[in-house]
């Protein structure tokens, strides 16, 4: 073990995932046969549905009436595509005012050339790209959009405006030409300064075919050789709750790369929904993985492949009841933990 090695335990329900809405203008799927991987928190494709819709005020009364309780430090704004959701920057300006250490932002790009200044105007701390290709083509076949020219340059011009973190996110997807197509990414995010890259395995869901998930699924462990011999292993931030490991690389080149490790299948130590879970052996994440996460419905999601291990926050977000939404949420994180 690396003597510098840095094991920090992580409480994940120190940050808050706000999914802000459900649609998207991406149909990220598999590059060959068009099937969508997306497990996505909502839908797809920009089509939208008839559902119930947070405002700015909402998600603010709610981080807000959290915050004190739960020692909330982080606040990260995902989605579909949140850049989509009117409002985006207010949101942002209003949860800095509220005092939240970093508030971060997770987007496909697409979006970003016309937005980038106001969101860094704005407060955002973290800007986090969705790049799971990096060649028009193949960028081409897995979103199903035309985009990555636009993205990349967007990604570039957002590096000069002083953001406090610039990460790539990549799903890594099994292709001809995957290798060389990584060796150029990481050349360009060492370039273009950008602080990580974040390398996530494909996640399955119940709506795959095995054939498809198989043919197309690389594990990051496909980097092992190129790791030993370009990177260190420097941080391991331990998700206790989820039972999940964050491996922090550094290249040689300066890059930094994010990876995961699952070790939560069943750990004694951990609660029972998970221990007992007829789907831990196929379990990528864990319990509340990413921290109290909350959708645009103001459902609290603790799982993702089990979906009515929810909690329905709506009406006491809107009845502007703090001491109701804390003593619910308090209820349901001790009862999935036991």
């Amino acid at each position: 073990m690396n003597k510098n090695l840095v094991i920090k335990n992580v409480d994940s329900l120190e940050e808050i995932r706000l999914l802000v809405n459900n649609v998207c203008n991406y149909s990220c799927s598999f590059p060959e046969t068009g099937i969508k991987w997306c497990h996505g928190d909502g839908i797809c494709c920009g089509v939208s549905s008839i559902y119930k819709s947070a405002s700015i005020n909402d998600f603010l009364f709610l981080v807000g009436s959290l915050k004190k309780a739960f020692g909330i430090k982080k606040v990260k704004i995902g989605a579909m595509e949140p850049l989509l959701f009117a409002g985006i920057t207010e949101l942002i300006s209003g949860l800095k005012n509220l005092g939240c250490a970093e508030v971060s932002l997770t987007t496909n790009g697409y979006f970003l050339q016309n937005q980038s200044k106001q969101l860094r105007e704005s407060g955002l701390d973290t800007l986090t790209v969705s790049m799971h290709a990096f060649s028009e083509n193949m960028y081409r076949k897995i979103t199903r959009v035309d985009g990555f020219d636009r993205v990349k340059k967007s990604v570039e011009e957002a590096s000069r405006l002083g953001f406090r973190k610039i990460k790539i996110n990549r799903v890594l997807l099994n292709f001809d030409g995957l290798w060389d197509d990584l060796m150029t990414f990481f050349d360009w995010a060492v370039v273009n300064k950008i602080t990580a890259v974040k390398l996530y395995q494909l996640i399955w869901s119940e709506g795959m075919k095995g054939e498809d998930y198989f043919k197309n699924y690389s594990p990051w462990q496909a980097l092992s050789v190129f790791l030993r011999r370009n990177a260190y292993l420097k941080e391991i931030r331990r998700y206790k709750m989820a039972g999940r490991d964050r491996l922090i690389w550094e290249l040689k080149n300066g890059l930094e790369l994010e990876t995961d490790v699952f070790y939560h299948k069943f750990d004694d130590k951990l609660p029972d929904l998970c221990r007992k879970c007829n789907l831990a052996p196929f379990c990528q994440e864990g319990l509340m993985s990413y921290g109290i996460e909350i959708g645009p419905e103001l459902i609290v999601s603790g799982c993702l492949l089990r979906r009515k291990i929810s909690l329905d926050l709506w009406d006491l977000v809107k009845k502007r009841d703090a001491e109701g939404l804390v003593k619910s949420l308090e209820a349901f994180i001790g009862k999935i933990r036991k």
